[in-house]
């Protein structure tokens, strides 16, 4: 009668009530949520207004230029965290860039060897600038954007192209703005 069985010490663990399991649930949320912050910029106040001027086309693709500088403009407007202003010289911060590629790639073929997916690669360089200074605060050659489409059915080409282009601009920001800083 002196011995306890393993039921008995899970029936006292059970009498104590929730106390001890909260407490160590409340413990283990402080530990493993220590140092968890959003992501965000960290440049300086100073830096209030950025100038996007249209990105440079050294690709074969016609107008893709317009369309990346176009979605980036308009991502960075919905971001909020910089004033977007059109005259460089007005700016504090001046984000500049070229498509260096445009690779459509077929990427499966059906049993009659035709072409039944593509796989679209837009590369850019780009760089942001700090207009007092004149330096480059942070630089990349080479950021990519993919997606993909079929040649039959499903998205078009020019579906895929949009896509592609704002994986390209959320890149972009992403590691021109979040993850360098």
């Amino acid at each position: 009668m002196g011995k306890k069985g393993p039921r008995d010490t899970r029936q006292n663990a059970m009498k104590s009530g929730p106390l001890p399991w909260l407490t160590l649930c409340l413990c283990l949320t402080a530990i493993l949520g220590c140092g968890y912050t959003v992501a965000n910029t960290t440049l300086s106040n100073d830096y209030r207004t950025l100038a996007i001027p249209a990105f440079k086309n050294e690709s074969f693709e016609q107008e893709i230029q317009i369309r990346a500088s176009n979605a980036l403009v308009r991502e960075m407007e919905a971001d909020g965290r910089f004033r977007i202003v059109d005259d460089p010289a007005s700016a504090d911060l001046v984000l500049k860039g070229a498509i260096t590629s445009f690779d459509a790639r077929a990427i499966s073929f059906s049993t009659d060897d035709n072409i039944g997916q593509f796989k679209i690669t837009l590369t850019a360089r780009v760089a942001l600038e700090d207009t007092r200074t004149g330096k480059a605060l942070w630089e990349q050659d080479s950021l990519q954007g993919t997606d993909f489409y079929q040649t039959q059915g499903g998205r078009t080409r020019e579906e895929a192209l949009d896509e592609a282009t704002e994986n390209l601009v959320e890149t972009i920001i992403y590691e021109c703005f979040e993850s360098y800083w």
